[in-house]
């Protein structure tokens, strides 16, 4: 069973030739929406774990309010940063 092969290895010039026939079935802005809502879906669920985490147990309730908020601006300015296009 041991065959030669009858032409010699072409390798390809980039991973684009490989993987177009892949992505050319995907819409790109499609799957960047599904990628974004599923990190805000996370993200929610971690935040409203936390809070009722804070607010519940806490021993200091006093400062789980500050501590919410300011998770949640961070957050959104994190996420306001990324989705600008602004370079450090």
């Amino acid at each position: 069973m041991d065959s030669e092969p009858t032409q010699a290895f072409q390798g390809v010039s980039s991973p684009q030739e490989v993987f177009a026939p892949f992505f050319a079935s995907f819409d790109l802005t499609t799957v960047i929406s599904v990628v974004a809502l599923l990190l805000f879906v996370v993200w929610a669920l971690y935040t409203a774990v936390a809070a009722y985490h804070l607010l519940r147990y806490g021993h200091r309730s006093a400062v789980a309010i500050p501590a919410i908020m300011t998770h949640v601006l961070v957050s959104f300015f994190l996420s306001l940063f990324a989705v600008s296009g602004l370079h450090l």
